[in-house]
């Protein structure tokens, strides 16, 4: 079996609400993520024509691009897990059959819903210091760091539900196979 095989009959899975409403905003995260891709090549794209077309350097869209990124990356992450795009091992995957790749998905969807957990409890920590105290960027920006660093909050979060809902599904039996 194919690993696009694997990826049509994960589409198939029967899924609980919660983790449908959660594949609903993952999938918006999604869109606003390649939107972002979007805007931060056209930035780039403008930021180069000033430079070197012009010779008027722009000072803030190095540091803008950097937000960006995180952004597109934190929003991205459970767009990906929803699609199947995450990391496996893809020998093991399509080798495993019946209870053993049962077993190998609920640790898959757990190790990322703990790992996301703890990237969601620093996020979260990092948020709340930047906004109580007042952090600002050191750059030409000097935008409070809550607002990029609310990005890492989100997308773990969202990454973290959507983990623990799959691995739930998994283990009521929702799976059509």
């Amino acid at each position: 079996m194919k690993l696009d095989e694997i990826n049509e009959e994960e589409a198939k899975i029967a899924s609980s609400f919660f983790t449908k409403s959660i594949s609903r905003i993952a999938f918006a995260s999604g869109v606003i993520s390649a939107a972002l891709i979007v805007l931060t090549l056209s930035m780039t794209g403008y930021s180069v024509f000033q430079r070197y077309v012009l010779g008027t350097p722009l000072t803030w869209t190095d540091e803008l691009s950097g937000f960006l990124v995180v952004a597109i990356v934190m929003l991205g992450a459970a767009e990906a897990l929803r699609k199947h795009d995450h990391i496996a091992v893809d020998l093991l995957i399509t080798k495993v059959k019946g209870k053993s790749r049962k077993y190998l998905d609920i640790f898959g969807y757990i190790a990322t819903a703990i790992v996301a957990g703890v990237l969601c409890f620093s996020a979260w920590g990092a948020v709340t210091f930047s906004w109580k105290i007042g952090v600002y960027s050191d750059g030409y920006l000097e935008a409070p760091l809550w607002i990029p660093q609310s990005f890492m909050l989100f997308g773990a979060g969202l990454l973290c539900l959507l983990a623990l809902g799959r691995a739930f599904d998994i283990l009521i039996n929702k799976r059509q196979k």
